[in-house]
């Protein structure tokens, strides 16, 4: 079996989802749903989404489970887009 590498272009978007999402919790700032929480979320959302979406084709090669993870992260970032309008 081949070994996957990142690119130069995935390294950077998982360092870049590392960096903005350091010390944040998702899950503590959703949990009351409240409107200051739910604003934070949407910042971090549109600061990662574009390093997301790069990394789809990355997961996609993983073999036997890649396209299936691709599914639900790209499920979760249409419902992110609705939650999280630009």
């Amino acid at each position: 079996m081949a070994e996957l590498r990142l690119t130069n272009e995935e390294t950077a978007a998982f360092d870049r989802i590392e960096a903005e999402l350091k010390g944040f919790s998702a899950l503590k700032k959703t949990a009351a749903l409240d409107k200051s929480g739910l604003g934070d979320l949407c910042k971090k959302y549109h600061a990662i989404r574009a390093a997301l979406l790069i990394l789809i084709k990355f997961v996609k090669k993983i073999p036997v489970y890649g396209a299936k993870i691709a599914a639900v992260l790209e499920f979760l970032i249409g419902l992110a887009d609705a939650v999280c309008p630009a």
